[in-house]
């Protein structure tokens, strides 16, 4: 999403994150660019109102490790139901193909 080469590559949006505005470069479009950061922002400040912490840049890497073990988890779920998917099409061609067999 975000572009850090200095390219004009894409759009760039101002974007708040835990009451600091930052310009993001993206070739997304600034809607999603928004709803990236609302979702970093939301999930920096429910850390902070847990942990209660202070410091920004402890909060981000928190958030950081936080909304990078869900995606990890999520992908692994996601490839777990796709080799349940195969394992079911396999079967289903067998049985597929034994109905054929004996007709």
């Amino acid at each position: 999403m975000l572009l850090t080469d200095g390219l004009n590559r894409g759009e760039t949006t101002s974007v708040t994150i835990y009451g600091r505005q930052y310009p993001v470069q993206s070739r997304e479009s600034s809607e999603y660019t928004h709803r990236v950061a609302e979702l970093v922002d939301r999930r920096m400040k429910e850390i902070a109102s847990q942990q209660k912490l202070a410091e920004p840049t402890k909060i981000a890497i928190i958030a950081a490790l936080d909304i990078a073990d869900r995606l990890l988890k999520y992908r692994t779920g996601r490839e777990a139901a796709g080799r349940q998917v195969e394992q079911v099409a396999a079967r289903l061609t067998r049985l597929l193909d034994d109905e054929d067999g004996g007709a």
